[in-house]
């Protein structure tokens, strides 16, 4: 049995990256259950927004399988609900993830300094917030979809599995596309 029964983690994953992984990676170490929700899941084809839900989902589940087939991992949709890095929008994650997981244990994220100000103070009672250190991967999906534009597969290689090289050239198709 694990610290946690239950834990969520949230990204946008716009491209998905071992800082990404690192932090799923650490909320399976604690969590019997992990649901991970791909954000801005209604939005694609923009330049913060360039690949579509079911290309984001496809980059986690090819690392994830297993644990998605043993049902330790879910990934879920999360649209937008357009009203900013506030409490109602806290209030409609948390509540997304709780028609998933029943109860939420754990909130697993990486160092987002205004995190917690997303949730009512009746959920920050509720919930544990496990804070995982950008420090250990020091890279931002901003960096990679640039060295994707500049066709750097190379630098773009060391900080994505190697399970998701293979996507290098359609995801660089995309952002190619965006820019015209």
């Amino acid at each position: 049995m694990k610290k946690y029964k239950t834990g969520l983690v949230l990204g946008r994953f716009q491209t998905f990256h071992k800082g990404h992984e690192y932090i799923i990676n650490k909320a399976l170490e604690i969590c019997d259950k992990v649901l991970v929700f791909i954000g801005s899941s209604d939005k694609s084809g923009t330049i913060e927004n360039p690949f579509s839900y079911e290309l984001r989902e496809k980059l986690i589940k090819k690392i994830y399988g297993n644990e998605i087939v043993e049902n330790k991992l879910i990934i879920s949709p999360l649209a937008d609900l357009g009203a900013g890095n506030v409490t109602k929008w806290g209030d409609y994650l948390f509540c997304e993830a709780e028609k998933i997981l029943g109860k939420v244990d754990c909130i697993v994220y990486g160092e987002e300094s205004k995190c917690k100000s997303w949730f009512s103070e009746k959920i920050k009672k509720s919930v544990n917030f496990i804070v995982i250190s950008r420090d250990d991967i020091k890279i931002n999906a901003s960096t990679l979809r640039e060295h994707m534009r500049k066709n750097d597969f190379e630098s773009w290689k060391k900080f994505v599995n190697e399970k998701n090289w293979g996507e290098f050239g359609k995801m660089r198709e995309i952002l190619i596309k965006i820019q015209r």
